[in-house]
């Protein structure tokens, strides 16, 4: 998911490669489906890591976020249940006050690391995260293939591309492609959070 607004996402490109594919991008273009038989080979999809970063306001009273940070922070939290595998650094220079917010928005104390001398101006907290994202294929860049004429019968060269770029697209956390999650009870109180600040309702907007 890629945050808008004030949030932004800087990609952090070192490889992490599906399975035990290690050919790049450009490698794939040299090989061939037809010559290989192997889709995974030829349109590998590529994990790679980026940092997502979101700056709110503290309220200055209470923990209720204005509307449009508590709209972008349920954004923010949202992507990190999905795809967040570090803990998340949060910059302000009001710990005690940001720990407390945060955690009456849905993040646990134990998913949180404070950088304490922060030059972050108060009221704003600067909250990130190190994520996966998905590198995929481009499709259909070569159809130079006699598909009338096949002796070897070995797939066309397109052949597999759609469904490899259709899978690093939609997969929530592109890092279950080089090591799923363990399956454990863990997550239930994490969702349980994320799900409640999700559904509260909006606080209203700060008078101007």
């Amino acid at each position: 998911m890629t945050l808008t607004n004030k949030t932004f996402v800087s990609s952090i490109r070192f490889l992490a490669v599906v399975g035990a594919v290690a050919a790049s991008l450009a490698g794939c273009a040299e090989t061939k489906v037809s010559e290989t038989g192997n889709v995974n080979e030829t349109y590998p999809i590529q994990v790679t890591r980026e940092q997502v970063s979101i700056t709110i306001s503290l309220p200055e009273n209470g923990t209720a976020l204005n509307r449009e940070d508590g709209r972008r922070f349920k954004m923010f939290l949202r992507d990190y249940v999905q795809r967040g595998r570090t803990h998340i650094t949060v910059e302000s220079v009001s710990q005690e006050h940001a720990e407390n917010v945060l955690s009456a928005n849905g993040i646990m104390p134990g998913e949180m690391i404070f950088i304490s001398d922060s030059a972050t101006p108060a009221p704003n907290a600067i909250l990130s995260f190190t994520a996966n994202a998905a590198i995929v294929p481009e499709c259909g860049l070569d159809w130079s293939d006699n598909t009338s004429f096949n002796p070897s019968n070995l797939p066309y060269d397109n052949y597999g591309c759609a469904t490899r770029r259709n899978m690093g697209l939609t997969v929530t956390d592109p890092g279950d492609l080089i090591e799923s999650q363990p399956i454990s009870g863990g997550s239930a109180p994490r969702s349980d959070a994320a799900i409640r600040t999700y559904s509260a309702p909006a606080a209203p907007a700060a008078a101007q």
